[in-house]
């Protein structure tokens, strides 16, 4: 009788570690530096993109590129919502950031071509093919906020330089990039 007891008590109290290593969930890795290629606000244009975690969630950027016209840059703050699933592929994110957002061309006259700077936000996820993967895809919808100083340059130029436009300012640009973890 005292045998099937120890052998019930030890049976009881592996089952209960077993099931408690089960139930400890282990903690969803996160990247702290990664760096990518991409097209948008948040990579200066055409250009590169450099983040850091400093916390779990929050990322500090830094974008340069070739938006045009010359040399483009933006910097700013990623806030992303990490999921609890050690096999999560999307993370959303949202972003707000300071640099150009809006680049006036003109052709044939270089010297009326203007960068305008400002603050822009967005939202937008990351996308990773499988879970552990060290490269992901970043996409986003950005809205930058323009000054009316963009409007009256517009407007100086077509009535005192009598330049024609082909396209308008878009309200919402995208961004789309290829990254890599560095850490």
């Amino acid at each position: 009788m005292k045998k099937r007891m120890v052998c019930l008590l030890c049976f009881v109290f592996i089952t209960i570690q077993l099931n408690a290593q089960e139930n400890a969930a282990a903690p969803v890795k996160t990247d702290k530096i990664s760096v990518g290629l991409g097209y948008g606000q948040d990579y200066g244009g055409l250009g590169v993109n450099l983040i850091a975690y400093p916390l779990r969630n929050i990322g500090v950027f830094g974008g340069v590129g070739y938006n045009i016209v010359g040399a483009g840059y933006n910097i700013g703050l990623k806030f992303r919502l990490i999921s609890s699933k050690p096999t999560a592929k999307v993370t959303p994110c949202a972003l707000a950031m300071y640099g150009y957002n809006a680049v006036i061309k003109v052709t044939g006259a270089s010297d009326l071509n203007k960068v305008f700077y400002g603050p822009t936000f967005g939202v937008g996820i990351d996308y990773k093919s499988y879970s552990r993967s060290k490269i992901f895809y970043s996409f986003a919808l950005m809205v930058p906020i323009r000054g009316e100083e963009v409007d009256e340059y517009i407007d100086d130029l077509k009535t005192n330089h009598n330049v024609e436009f082909n396209n308008e300012l878009f309200p919402v640009t995208f961004s789309l990039g290829l990254k890599y973890i560095l850490k």
